[in-house]
């Protein structure tokens, strides 16, 4: 009898961990997206012919979602770096506060407010900036019908992104 529990136990325990240790279950956002531009367009209502005037290379914008939680954009020339978490099986927050340029931005305002000689005018404009640059620094992304989508604080824009095969 006790050799049967003992092993209908550990027949159990590793069924567990297999089921548990899967971190892929269910994460759509895993893996590297790039920009969809006719979808993009299409969302913000656009006309057709602006994705010549526009020149954007889908190459260009890709973001990567990363297994363990690490997250990488680039737009054009700007590349950052920061952290993702999934909240829901359709959400995930990137932040980039750990991104050295928006380490180095936040310091440089940092440094501006504590100067003495501002105006009240002045420090109001730079806590503007300050509050910008931490509304930036968080990104919210949606998954939705095999695409995932930001929508930003601050931009009037949906950006819709594919997944890119490999």
């Amino acid at each position: 009898m006790k050799n049967t529990v003992k092993f209908v136990l550990l027949i159990l325990v590793i069924t567990c961990t297999q089921v548990f240790s899967n971190t892929k279950r269910d994460n759509h956002f895993l893996g590297r997206w790039e920009i969809d531009v006719q979808k993009t367009l299409f969302l913000n209502n656009f006309p057709n012919g602006y994705n010549q005037r526009l020149n954007i290379n889908p190459s260009d914008y890709i973001i990567n979602f990363g297994l363990a939680g690490n997250y990488s954009e680039r737009f054009r020339g700007l590349k950052f770096k920061g952290s993702w978490s999934r909240y829901n099986t359709d959400l995930a927050v990137a932040r980039l506060e750990s991104d050295d340029r928006i380490k180095s931005l936040k310091r440089h305002l940092n440094q501006k407010i504590k100067q003495r000689n501002k105006s009240r005018h002045e420090l109001t404009r730079l806590y503007q900036r300050m509050h910008k640059v931490n509304r930036i620094s968080v990104r919210t992304y949606t998954y939705k019908d095999g695409n995932v989508y930001l929508e930003q604080d601050g931009m009037d824009i949906v950006l819709a992104f594919r997944r890119v095969s490999q």
